[in-house]
């Protein structure tokens, strides 16, 4: 599953990130990245926007890059 599909409070690990090195790099120097645990603290009413934390940061994600973070509950 995506982390766009997760509901708020939801509790996943990373699986595979599918998008291109500077991207995956830019989300791994936010702790997220292949088989770390993020939590869904928050999704936007209209699903733009995923408030979502790790052991080392709380952050934004757009539904694009949502879309790009494959998931396992």
């Amino acid at each position: 599953m995506r982390l766009q599909d997760c509901k708020q409070g939801a509790r996943v690990r990373v699986v595979q990130i599918h998008t291109g090195e500077a991207l995956a790099l830019r989300l791994k120097a936010l702790g997220l990245f292949q088989g770390e645990e993020a939590e869904i603290l928050r999704i936007s009413p209209r699903k733009k926007v995923w408030l979502v934390e790790t052991a080392s940061a709380t952050f934004a994600l757009g539904a694009e890059i949502a879309a790009c973070v494959e998931v396992t509950a």
